[in-house]
């Protein structure tokens, strides 16, 4: 009996990390969106999520990998937005719509994301592009071995892919058009198709709009 107060003190101290460390998270999105990561400091996550710095270098040691975290996190979101569920029932056009309207969910951390990858050298393959780039591939072997798609390298035409919808999201915004945004999603899904398309059905269309 002595032992059962111990046990839910224990189980008070192993909650009370984990809730600082989804404070600190929660925190240093909102401030990497807002104003950047370079502008952003660790004592001014640590002020927002009400914990110390020190509380903060002992989840993540370092902002960067607070950062990673976060991009992590935002990532696993758009995953689950974009790619989830049945792969057979994912077009073009839903994967570039789908993309777009997660990225409009928080532009100020997708645009900090890419940035920190051109200037930092950040993995961004570790980061977003593994986990989309799997699932359009696997649809585009699928396709494949339907006939419905020429035969080639999968996995490189996966990642062309997911690089086509991201730089047409990123095209869109520095357009400065924001009605535009429909075009440049149904540009983005019709250049998807004609990448994977069969010969013979694309150079029918290419003929066709010639």
């Amino acid at each position: 009996m002595a032992s059962q107060p111990a046990l839910a003190s224990k189980g008070t101290y192993r909650r009370a990390p984990e809730e600082k460390r989804e404070l600190l998270l929660s925190a240093a999105r909102s401030l990497f969106s807002a104003q950047g990561f370079k502008e952003t400091s660790t004592a001014q996550i640590a002020e927002r999520a009400g914990v110390s710095e020190g509380v903060l270098f002992h989840h993540f040691g370092s902002k960067r990998n607070l950062f990673d975290c976060v991009a992590d996190a935002f990532v696993a979101e758009g995953v689950r937005t974009s790619v989830d569920g049945d792969l057979s029932e994912m077009t073009p056009e839903s994967v570039v719509r789908a993309s777009f309207d997660f990225c409009d969910t928080d532009p100020g951390l997708y645009q900090e994301i890419a940035q920190i990858g051109e200037i930092n050298d950040f993995d961004r393959r570790t980061v977003r592009l593994n986990v989309v780039v799997r699932a359009i591939t696997q649809q585009l072997q699928e396709a494949m071995a339907q006939g419905r798609a020429r035969q080639g390298d999968a996995q490189v035409m996966g990642e062309l892919q997911f690089a086509l919808v991201d730089g047409a999201y990123k095209a869109w915004r520095r357009s400065g058009q924001p009605e535009a945004r429909e075009t440049y999603i149904q540009e983005a899904a019709y250049a998807m198709r004609m990448m994977s398309a069969p010969v013979a059905e694309a150079g029918k269309d290419g003929a066709s709009n010639a």
